[in-house]
């Protein structure tokens, strides 16, 4: 069975609650075993996930019961570099940038998915901060989601 989107099928910018995650394992990611996760999506080339990279350490941190699990668009010795410098204690997993798009359905960087281990999603939104991921987690993201995420429309993604 393919992962695959079929050619002109939309998605919803950010999951919708409920709905099943991608097979991760393509990316190398283990698969739901009933433990919570968090799931991060990121490019190297998205200026709002730079700026979110320096306070992700803190952000997982705060979130003990949710397992990390990070995954980022770009060369993978450059997402291997950038872990290293962040000396992130959580699994960080290279992805190719098309993959990222037509296998994982990610259209907004960055995402974080709050996943309960069933894999599904129990929220989902597009976050710019520590705050706003602890927030998801919580229930009260305040800002967000469709409207602050940058989307990358079918005809502009690489």
């Amino acid at each position: 069975m393919s992962l695959r989107l079929k050619p002109g099928a939309r998605t919803p910018i950010v999951p919708r609650h409920g709905s099943a995650i991608p097979d991760l394992g393509r990316a190398g990611a283990p698969g739901p075993n009933g433990e919570p996760r968090l799931l991060l999506f990121a490019s190297l080339y998205c200026a709002d996930c730079i700026e979110l990279f320096p306070q992700l350490a803190q952000a997982c941190a705060a979130l003990p019961e949710y397992r990390p699990l990070m995954f980022v668009a770009g060369d993978p010795c450059d997402v291997r570099e950038m872990s290293d410098y962040f000396k992130w204690s959580f699994p960080v997993f290279p992805v190719n940038a098309r993959d990222m798009h037509d296998v994982l359905g990610v259209r907004t960087y960055p995402l974080a998915i709050i996943e309960l281990g069933d894999g599904k999603v129990a929220r989902a939104a597009a976050v710019h901060d520590d705050g706003e991921i602890r927030r998801l987690a919580d229930g009260l993201l305040w800002k967000g989601g469709d409207e602050h995420g940058l989307h990358m429309p079918d005809e502009l993604h690489p």
